[in-house]
């Protein structure tokens, strides 16, 4: 249930913030309880007044929306087409409120922009190279799209990095869009707390309109006055956020972690590394494992004696990795803790240092969970093992 709430203005006149609120509003939308703030450097949407899960916060009318629907006659991919109809709204000035309120490409940086020495503090050199490839996979894109447009190369590549950190992708069971939705984009990410039996059904926050082309923020929960709006823009860990959005995340023990660990060939009995992460890579992981068990003249033993090992492998693989980091968790979280918020380059090593006590804090916990398993006296199968790993995600 959706619960309409009477607007309240709470942006600051002379900010494009405020003339972006404005042009909603005069476009037939409604910006409710909300307001913009900027707290520990970060911009974010905040309530003005308590509300209640399923409240109305904003609704953007399609006039002020910049879609695009998936088209396969173009030969373009959607985030692409996309990024056609930024520039082309730039270039015939449309959407100009909201326009105006976007930064520029240096404002919206990526894992793609950092140094070698930057990439290299986050002690995963797997998502290093992922970044340093990034480039020319953008510079392609942008080359497919400039010929749809007339544009400089500079315009075309600032839209898809606009598209790239702020576009929302809604499939509708029969089209598949992606929409640049203003002042539903000011809201930050965050991984919502797992939900008990008592809490019900989680509330999306954003969702088409009735008339499937308005876009609809409400609140996923109760919130009190001064409390920030979220988004959950990923379900995939930090190693996605970074190189698409530009940031890191804190985890903490109420919410699922979506990391995807990487056990590297040294770490592990095998010659190649190993992933977990999802429920694909969780069971190669495990079916790598008992292949070498067997190979290594296991063949002959009971199944749960192979699952024994199995799970006694994996442990051993995820503090195996821990000892091969050149630092701890406890010691990033202090590095973390006393870094200052003023300094140059603060953001991008808080990224690099909250990257890090993420990762090591979740191989310690799927090694602590494996050793649970072992302790309990009998032998854990393999579907315990991967529902145990599942459940180190879910979001019940």
């Amino acid at each position: 249930m959706i619960v309409v709430a009477v607007a309240i203005p709470a942006f600051s006149p002379g900010t494009p913030e405020h003339a972006l609120a404005t042009w909603v509003r005069r476009e037939g939308g409604f910006v409710g309880k909300v307001r913009v703030e900027t707290r520990d450097g970060l911009r974010g949407l905040f309530v003005t007044e308590p509300v209640r899960a399923g409240e109305l916060l904003v609704s953007v009318p399609p006039g002020c929306i910049v879609s695009a629907d998936e088209d396969p006659q173009w030969g373009l991919s959607l985030r692409e087409l996309l990024t056609a109809r930024l520039v082309g709204a730039r270039t015939r000035g449309q959407c100009q409120p909201y326009l105006d309120s976007l930064p520029t490409l240096d404002g919206a940086p990526l894992l793609c922009d950092w140094s070698d020495e930057e990439l290299e503090q986050l002690q995963a050199a797997e998502l290093a190279e992922l970044a340093r490839g990034m480039p020319p996979f953008v510079a392609a894109s942008c080359e497919r799209v400039r010929p749809y447009v007339q544009a400089e190369a500079s315009v075309v590549e600032w839209a898809e990095r606009m598209v790239r950190t702020r576009a929302m992708f809604f499939d509708t069971g029969v089209s598949r869009r992606m929409s640049l939705v203003p002042v539903v984009d000011l809201a930050n990410h965050r991984t919502p707390p797992r939900r008990s039996a008592m809490d019900g059904e989680l509330l999306e926050p954003v969702a088409l309109g009735s008339d499937g082309e308005s876009v609809a923020l409400v609140a996923r929960s109760d919130l009190r006055t001064g409390e920030e709006v979220c988004l959950t823009y990923r379900h995939e860990g930090n190693g996605q956020l970074l190189l698409h959005y530009g940031f890191a995340e804190m985890i903490c023990a109420d919410q699922p972690c979506f990391e995807t660990l990487r056990l590297g060939a040294s770490s592990t009995p095998l010659a190649a590394a190993l992933h977990l992460g999802s429920d694909e890579a969780d069971a190669a992981a495990l079916a790598a494992l008992r292949r070498h068990l067997v190979d290594g003249g296991a063949e002959g033993e009971a199944v749960s004696a192979l699952d024994t090992g199995v799970c006694s492998a994996l442990a051993a693989a995820c503090e195996a990795e821990l000892r091969r980091m050149p630092t701890s968790e406890e010691e990033d979280a202090r590095e973390l803790a006393s870094l200052s918020l003023s300094a140059d380059d603060a953001g991008r090593r808080r990224s690099a240092l909250t990257f890090r006590v993420v990762q090591k804090a979740q191989l310690a916990r799927v090694a602590q969970m494996l050793h649970s398993l072992l302790a309990c006296g009998g032998a854990p199968t393999a579907a315990q093992v991967a529902a145990e790993l599942r459940g180190l995600r879910s979001e019940d």
